[in-house]
């Protein structure tokens, strides 16, 4: 849903310094060659913000006619792969154009000076100041305080687990408002904690074995509830 929505805002955000009229736009109605969707690790599959953006992008090909193009990410990528990903996309006349993932604010942001006609989206970044990028973030730490309230009243042992992919802020907040949700129903009880990478490259969110050993360690601790915040992990 997130990328049909950017789609029909192009016209509103899709302005350089120079106040560049948007090209995805004609009439009020869009008329650009389609959605360039770029996934970030873990890619389709992911059950997760990768899935989420391509329910978006069929969502907006099925009710609104806007077609795209959606390309994978590959392993141990660069900065520099995502900006040849992006400029690709950007050369081909698709408008808007989504990276899925905070490791996208470099190459949005270089890409996005370069192609100022072009409106840019980024999910769960909001440093790039810029009239040609739409950010998209959100409240991780109130669905996840809800998760907290849940796993708190769903434990039979007042022990729940949370598993962050990668030790970053962004998963933080997710630990953060689980944390207080499951405080706010059992101030008392016990909550196991890990991060499985310091860094994405280390497959954090992309590596289920790395996820079935801490859950495992987790339940054998005495955890009996376990949040994740770990992608395809």
């Amino acid at each position: 849903m997130t990328v049909a929505v950017v789609a029909l805002a192009a016209a509103g955000c899709g302005k350089s310094s120079t106040e560049s009229t948007d090209t995805s736009t004609k009439d009020g109605k869009y008329s650009a060659k389609g959605i360039g969707l770029a996934y970030d690790i873990g890619g389709k599959g992911d059950q997760s913000f990768n899935d989420a953006a391509y329910s978006g992008f069929k969502k907006a090909q099925d009710e609104f006619k806007i077609g795209g193009k959606d390309i994978e990410p590959q392993a141990g990528e660069s900065d520099a792969d995502k900006v040849q990903r992006l400029e690709t996309l950007a050369k081909a006349g698709y408008n808007p154009i989504i990276g899925v993932g905070f490791a996208y604010a470099p190459a949005v942001k270089e890409v996005a000076d370069k192609y100022p006609k072009i409106t840019f989206g980024i999910i769960d970044d909001n440093t790039i100041q810029k009239k040609n990028v739409a950010d998209m973030v959100f409240h991780e730490e109130q669905s996840s305080y809800l998760a907290g309230v849940a796993a708190a009243k769903a434990t039979k042992k007042n022990h729940v687990g949370f598993i962050g992919g990668v030790d970053i802020p962004l998963i933080h907040k997710f630990e953060a408002g689980f944390d207080q949700g499951a405080k706010s129903v059992n101030p008392k009880i016990k909550i196991e904690s890990q991060y499985l990478t310091q860094t994405p490259a280390e497959g954090g969110f992309s590596s289920p074995d790395k996820g079935e050993n801490a859950a495992n360690g987790q339940i054998d601790a005495g955890a009996d509830v376990i949040y994740h915040a770990a992608g395809l992990s």
